[in-house]
């Protein structure tokens, strides 16, 4: 079972997406900072990250830069209330494989994962 690594800080968002990838199959970790996903990172086998671009103390962008030193070919979906084509490239400058609007369309999410996840 792959296992995907949720961060965002709202926590009641956190708890429905992660459900909701459950449901879909797959195992979920989730945090709540980048720090907390970074300790997550460090002790478990995780096959795909989904972050949310704004969080207090560290932003999606910070944290995907410092997960990739710690896995550098997990594959890396930013979510982002505002997608503009700046933070599109920025985020692939940093390696990020994908930027997908919130709310999140579940279909469109689910595509987007197994096809990251498969391309691994």
């Amino acid at each position: 079972m792959k296992c995907v690594l949720v961060v965002d800080d709202d926590r009641d968002y956190l708890s429905l997406f992660g459900n909701f990838l459950l449901q879909a199959g797959f195992s979920v970790q989730c945090a709540t900072s980048g720090d907390e996903a970074l300790s997550i990172l460090k002790d478990s086998t995780i096959h795909l990250m989904i972050t949310d671009l704004n969080m207090p103390k560290m932003s999606g962008i910070e944290l995907a830069k410092k997960a990739l030193i710690i896995m550098p070919r997990m594959p890396i979906i930013l979510h982002s209330g505002s997608i503009s084509p700046e933070l599109t490239l920025l985020a692939e400058v940093v390696g990020i494989s994908r930027v997908m609007a919130k709310p999140v369309n579940p279909g469109a999410m689910l595509e987007a994962i197994r096809n990251e996840i498969r391309e691994v």
